[in-house]
């Protein structure tokens, strides 16, 4: 089966946002005396607050209300500083452009908002090469609800079976999945301490594959229930 369209997580994916977004979180819990265990932050990772949210978890910790709405700023003042930074992870910016020079139709299905997506793909200088950005503030359910991906696929007119996905974190593998297209795991610092072992393929970077050799996998998976 031909591949016709590459569908990009965002956040871990082509920027690794979860690192300075945890960071970010253990410096506002430390203001309180407190610290953020990791397997705790790891919950909302390719999905959405519903299944972690910081904030409640620091006044479960102290027993006590905070105000809320300057804790997030606190934390998105931090955060941001780091964010806007980084560079996009390795191997990413060459297998977008390659994959546009080579008629490959790009989008991005982000559990985030598509204005997030928008605006550090803009600083990137990757936006132009993209179809869609698919975020979730645009479908009912985020991953590892299939919606996300079912949209891309729709405006990026493939068929499951004529795309591959690109995913950091369990619950985006198993979105994609859910959504009957090949995932390919590229974990992070943080997503690499979780199980990923249900991804397609596991790679250490996008850096240690080539084009060609992506386009000769067989995307032609047999139905999985999660």
């Amino acid at each position: 089966m031909t591949i016709k369209a590459f569908i990009f997580d965002f956040d871990g994916l082509i920027l690794d946002t979860e690192t300075p977004e945890f960071e970010a979180w253990q410096q506002v819990f430390g203001q309180y005396g407190l610290s953020l265990p990791l397997s705790e932050w790891q919950k909302a990772l390719g999905t959405s607050r519903l299944e972690f949210d910081p904030p409640t978890y620091l006044e479960e910790l102290l027993g006590r209300p905070i105000n809320k709405k300057k804790v997030e700023h606190a934390h998105k003042v931090i955060a941001l500083s780091k964010i806007t930074r980084l560079p996009a992870l390795p191997g990413v910016e060459t297998l977008i452009k390659t994959a546009h020079e080579n008629g490959i139709r790009l989008g991005v299905a982000s559990s985030s908002s598509a204005d997030w997506v928008w605006c550090h793909l803009s600083r990137l200088g990757l936006a132009r090469y993209f179809d869609t950005i698919c975020g979730g503030n645009e479908v009912p359910a985020v991953k590892p609800n299939p919606a996300l991906f079912q949209m891309a696929l729709r405006e990026l007119d493939a068929r499951p079976e004529e795309a591959i996905v690109f995913e950091d974190s369990p619950n985006g593998i198993t979105g994609a999945h859910n959504a009957g297209i090949f995932c390919v795991a590229v974990p992070n610092a943080i997503s690499g301490q979780l199980c990923i072992d249900h991804a397609d393929l596991i790679l250490s970077s996008l850096a240690d594959i080539s084009l060609r050799d992506l386009l000769a996998i067989n995307t032609d998976i047999v139905e999985r229930v999660y």
